[in-house]
């Protein structure tokens, strides 16, 4: 069974041999250029055992015209959400409207009001980095031709821009190795539809260009991770080509580590870990409350905070990243304040899907008659990142009713559920067996800038290459690590 496309059957039909020749090859490649993740402790408790990552065997469509106005708009929304990060007032009244209700965020953004306090409003590194990534689904109802939609906007550890590089080569390797067959389909296959993914390299760029900014030329990037990382490798590569192209170091470390090493020099307001100058902390921990473990670890991101090293991200835009913040910015008055080109607004709210606060408002009001009426309209979700925490569907009156307090509803926003295109097929890997079926694919595109907090100037600002996370269509989560998706990469079509 295939999908159609511009006329021809899609994924190819391989034989059996075929395809077994087409999984042998993609895995070995996948092992031997590191697209790969840590296996489960409880697969192979004795070792650090490694596997190539879930990916799909063909290259999944999608829409060239989507795809070009995607990577158009991300550097509107860098622009946008440094803007939020710096707009301290406003990002107050939001965290009210969590006081109670999210604990962790509501520690966030205290122990950002803390660290303002000390500083008394003048940061000690006027110089914010943001390494984001925009989340977009594609919309379809009825007749209609796909339409995008956003997802959401990750401010903090926005992974897999080392490995979705590594996917794009790999799909390419095969496709000029032949093993895509001859048959219907595989002339769809070829370098004009097939893109070279730089986003390994452009997310290095964006560190790279924050340590030349910091000025000293013997620092290094301070990689802040979590103990046992799976996805290690996916970080990695960002090392390898921040060293390559820059010739700067990295250094990994968890929070735990990071207490125990870490040390801020309070005349300089250096940070150093374990005696070495930090010029950047580039953040792929943090955003769980699980991360810290101990009074210790939230001490050890303020310290960083206080310090005159680049955070990437500051804990403002850590907080801008809320779903509670992508909320309020549908409201079109909300958004003009932050994005006064009447042309570049547009072109924002024509992604944005309708999403709604559960709080006393009218706009509160409305999504609980929503809830009992059409639940399966409609995806709750939490302020936090991270994947399997959103409820669908039907499922979402019950899981309301069981938190007792309503004074907890608050603490998530009501959002329209995308609903994409059924009808495309391919086929995914994951642990050696290969499953084919229906697939949805979520493109999540990379954005790098760097800006002066205090007199608000865009330092760099740049569109930093593209994820592809594709998983069967009857999965409501996407998340890879997490055991729900695949990588991919794009056939534009």
């Amino acid at each position: 069974m295939s999908t159609i496309l511009n006329g021809a059957a899609y994924p190819p039909t391989l034989t059996e041999e075929e395809t077994a020749d087409l999984t042998v090859a993609l895995r070995d490649w996948s092992l031997s250029h590191g697209l790969v993740i840590r296996a489960p402790a409880a697969v192979h408790p004795e070792d650090e055992a490694s596997v190539h990552v879930p990916l799909t065997l063909h290259p999944s469509p999608f829409p060239k015209k989507l795809f070009d106005q995607a990577r158009n708009l991300q550097t509107a929304f860098n622009e946008l959400y440094a803007k939020v990060a710096d707009d301290s007032k406003f990002l107050t009244e939001i965290t009210k409207e969590l006081a109670g209700v999210d604990d962790f965020m509501s520690d966030l953004w205290k122990l950002h009001l803390e660290v303002e306090e000390i500083t008394q409003g003048v940061p000690t590194q006027p110089l914010s980095l943001g390494l984001f990534r925009s989340d977009y689904l594609l919309h379809a109802t009825g007749t209609a031709e796909p339409s995008l939609r956003q997802v959401e906007l990750n401010t903090i550890s926005a992974s897999f821009g080392g490995l979705s590089s590594r996917a794009a080569d790999c799909h390419r390797f095969l496709q000029k190795s032949a093993l895509y067959g001859s048959g219907p389909g595989s002339e769809l296959l070829k370098d004009g539809t097939m893109p070279v993914n730089p986003s390994a390299r452009s997310l290095a760029k964006g560190l790279g260009v924050a340590h030349n900014a910091y000025g000293a030329s013997k620092s290094i990037v301070l990689f802040v991770v979590q103990p046992g990382e799976r996805n290690a490798f996916d970080q990695r590569w960002l090392e390898y080509y921040l060293l390559e192209d820059f010739g700067v170091v990295s250094v990994r470390a968890s929070l735990e580590e990071v207490a125990e090493f870490g040390e801020l020099d309070l005349a300089s307001k250096e940070f150093r870990y374990k005696g070495r100058h930090v010029a950047v902390v580039y953040y792929r921990a943090g955003y769980t409350p699980t991360d810290y473990t101990t009074p210790a670890t939230w001490e050890a991101r303020k310290t960083m905070e206080l310090s005159k090293a680049i955070k990437c991200p500051t804990l403002a835009t850590h907080f801008a990243g809320a779903k509670k913040v992508q909320q309020v910015l549908v409201d079109e008055l909300v958004l003009a304040k932050f994005v006064p080109d009447n042309e570049v607004r547009d072109k924002l709210k024509g992604i944005f899907a309708d999403i709604l606060p559960l709080d006393d408002s009218e706009l509160g009001k409305k999504a609980r008659k929503l809830i009992g009426t059409r639940p399966e309209k409609y995806v709750l979700k939490p302020q936090r990142e991270g994947g399997g925490n959103n409820v669908y569907r039907d499922k979402i009156p019950g899981f309301l009713k069981d938190l007792k307090d309503e004074t907890l509803w608050r603490g998530y926003i009501l959002m329209e559920l995308i609903e994409p295109p059924q009808d495309v097929r391919n086929l995914i890997i994951r642990a050696g067996k290969v499953t084919e079926g229906n697939v949805i694919s979520e493109l999540g595109v990379f954005g790098c800038v760097l800006w002066d907090s205090t007199t608000h100037e865009i330092k760099q600002n740049f569109e930093a290459g593209w994820l592809l996370r594709t998983k069967f269509a009857d999965s409501e989560e996407g998340g890879v690590a997490a055991g729900f998706g695949s990588i991919d990469s794009v056939l534009l079509i």
